[in-house]
This record gives C-alpha cells, structure tokens and sequence, in this order.
C-alpha cells in the first residue's frame, strides 16, 4: 500500500507556501487555534509579509476553499459533459477525486472536518459547497431515475457518498498507509456495487470508465 506522496515546495512562490503552511497549521492546531505569526512562522518570512498576500487568515482559508472546490465542481461538470451514463460518471469521479486528494501536497482536513464552512466569513464556500453537493447528487438522481441505480433515498446515498471521501481526506492528512489511497478502484467500486440495480455489471462500468480513459481536469 502507497503512501501519500511527498513534494519538494522549496521553490514554490511565498503565496503558494503560505496557503501551504497554513493547510497544514489549520489541520495540526485549529482554524482557530492558527494565527497569522503560526503561518509566518511555519513559512519562514515575517507576519507583514502574509498580510502583503492576505489580508487575514480567513482570506487563506477561503483560497483553500475556493480552489478545492471549484476544482471538485470543474471535474464534475466535465463528467456530465463527457457523458458515458450515471454510473460511469460517477465511477470516473471516484477514481479521479481518491488519486487527487492523495497527491495534493495541500492538507484538506480543517476545510472539511472542522468548523470552517459553518462561520459566517465563508459565504463564497458555502456557495460553492451547495454547488458541488448539487452536481454530486444529480448523478446519483440521474442514475436513479434511469433505472442503472436501484431505487432509494438519492440524498442519503450522496452523503454515504461524501462520507467516504471525508475518511480519504482525513486518511490522506494523516499520510496513514490505506487501501483507500493506494487503490482508487476500492472506493469506485464499493460505491457503484452499492448502488448498481444490477451489481454484476460493475464490470462492464469499469470497461467503459477505462475506455473514457482517466479524468484530466481543465480549469
């Protein structure tokens, strides 16, 4: 099993290392438990120099979030353009989304696991956050209502959904050894058997996602 890969940022522009750092601290100590002397600390500059890039560090926080998840929402809205039916979508975000959140050198743990998202700086995240639950969800309905998923609650399946890919962020912040990292196929799979009305053509969906080839995101 492979562990989450290490990346030399020395050369990385100062901005770049400061929302580095800063995912990290937010991680290790707490958005709230973070200051702006933590980060510049951490980076190896002095405190204005932050304040030259951000304003605050909730400015920091919602550049993570806003990367990410428009990321996310790039990815999904390109699915849904590519086509290939629900099931394969799906199955290709899966694949994309555990190899991507395993190579991000950026730690994504506090932006989803804490608080941040609930505090009423981050109206643009949470905006953002409806919009990628939205297109997350309309596949599972989409899948649903054409009769490739068996007939459910599509609302608890996405978050069954999002649950997952909360434990491969939490697993990928903590760099442990895990299947779920070293092996994308195991979360698509476990998903798509979970929902396919006909779990024996899983097969068949892994057929076709490979012949669409991997996800390549343009942003």
């Amino acid at each position: 099993m492979a562990a989450r890969r290490t990346f030399d940022t020395s050369a990385w522009p100062t901005r770049e290392r400061i929302l580095l750092h800063a995912s990290k601290l937010f991680a290790s100590l707490g958005f709230h438990g973070t200051s702006t002397r933590d980060i510049a600390q951490a980076v190896g500059i002095r405190q204005p120099t932050v304040y030259s890039h951000f304003p605050s560090k909730h400015a920091i926080a919602a550049e993570l979030l806003h990367r990410d998840l428009s990321l996310g929402i790039a990815a999904l809205q390109q699915l849904a353009a590519e086509g290939g039916g629900p099931a394969v979508e799906l199955y290709r975000y899966l694949v994309w989304e555990v190899s991507y959140v395993r190579s991000t050198p950026f730690d994504l743990r506090a932006l989803y696991l804490g608080d941040i998202l609930d505090l009423p700086e981050f109206r643009d995240g949470r905006r953002l956050d409806n919009a990628y639950t939205a297109l997350l969800g309309s596949i599972i309905e989409r899948g649903m209502a054409s009769g490739a998923f068996a007939p459910g609650d599509a609302t608890f399946a996405r978050q069954v959904v999002e649950a997952i890919e909360l434990e491969t962020i939490r697993g990928a912040g903590r760099q442990r050894r895990s299947r779920i990292l070293a092996e994308p196929d195991l979360v698509a799979s476990f998903v798509l058997r979970a929902l396919l009305r006909q779990p024996g053509r899983l097969d068949a969906v892994r057929t076709a996602a490979g012949a669409r080839g991997p996800l390549v995101v343009s942003t």
